[in-house]
């Protein structure tokens, strides 16, 4: 038995159907590199992977250096997080330059003690791992001094406007991928250039172990939406242990998604139990998913 669950956001905005459109196409390609890697490698690990890094590699996404959203300073600043079935997990947060976080999140995860690494970091360990580092150049962000220089003017009346701004934000492409290999082997990944124009260092849920990303025996799952909420509630890990517990999948991610609604925030969650029954729901007016459970 072999299972893959795939999303593109969960928006709550208005999309044009143009844009739909891209988003259910991205979705569909990478879910069929990734069911190819299942079938012919039969690595949960590997298809995940891939799955995110195509994902990564389309503009309408946020995830990558070429889909992110810029932050209030033009930086593009990334989080992506992987985990497995043996509870081995890995994550970057704050991380530039780098074309595939998830790919640097899995390095994280097979070869360093630590689970997390953020900022210059991660930037250094992707370095010395041989990751390519993606110029300016080829980036669509674009640090804006002014910006930079504005920050410390009148503090007060902007983290207000910014909060404000942020009750505001209604689009979330970050992507997630959860798949079970015939081993049983789970593991589940997302990866995110979290909310637009977003304060310089803000940490959203993607790469936040329980949160935004987690797997265990029992399931996988990945969340999107707004990561403040997500971390609070715990999303990702809330549906897992619900599993655990005998709640069927498709339940325990629909009961989580309405304690999300009932907060007022946001969300959708994927996930996959040991058995290969996918689980999917969220609160918006679009979510791009597929799965399917290969016997």
């Amino acid at each position: 038995m072999k299972a893959l669950v795939v999303h593109g956001g969960c928006d709550e905005g208005f999309l044009p159907d143009e844009e739909k459109r891209a988003r259910l196409s991205g979705v569909r390609d990478a879910f069929q590199k990734g069911l190819l890697i299942l079938k012919d490698m039969d690595s949960a690990l590997d298809a995940v992977e891939h799955v995110i890094k195509d994902l990564e590699n389309n503009p309408h996404f946020d995830a990558g250096v070429i889909g992110s959203f810029n932050n209030m300073i033009g930086e593009i600043e990334m989080d992506a997080a992987i985990m497995d079935s043996n509870e081995s997990a890995g994550g970057v947060i704050r991380i530039r330059n780098i074309a595939h976080p998830i790919s640097v999140a899995r390095k994280v995860m097979e070869e360093m003690p630590h689970l997390l690494l953020c900022g210059k970091g991660a930037e250094i360990f992707a370095r010395i791992s041989g990751f390519r580092e993606i110029s300016p150049e080829e980036q669509h962000g674009n640090v804006d001094q002014r910006e930079i220089n504005k920050l410390p003017e009148e503090f007060r009346n902007f983290i207000l406007e910014y909060t404000e701004r942020l009750k505001e934000h209604k689009l979330f492409s970050t992507v997630g991928a959860v798949a079970i290999d015939s081993k049983g082997y789970i593991v589940a990944g997302t990866s995110t250039g979290g909310i637009a124009k977003a304060f310089p260092g803000r940490v959203g849920d993607s790469a936040i172990i329980g949160a935004g990303t987690f797997a265990t025996f029992y399931g996988g799952s990945s969340a999107t939406g707004i990561g403040e909420g997500i971390i609070r509630v715990g999303v990702t890990r809330k549906v897992v242990d619900m599993v655990e517990n005998g709640t069927p999948i498709q339940e325990a991610c629909s009961k989580v998604v309405d304690i999300c609604s009932r907060r007022g925030f946001p969300c959708g969650v994927i996930a996959l139990d040991r058995d290969g029954n996918a689980g999917i729901s969220h609160n918006g007016h679009f979510m791009p998913t597929l799965s399917i459970k290969l016997d």
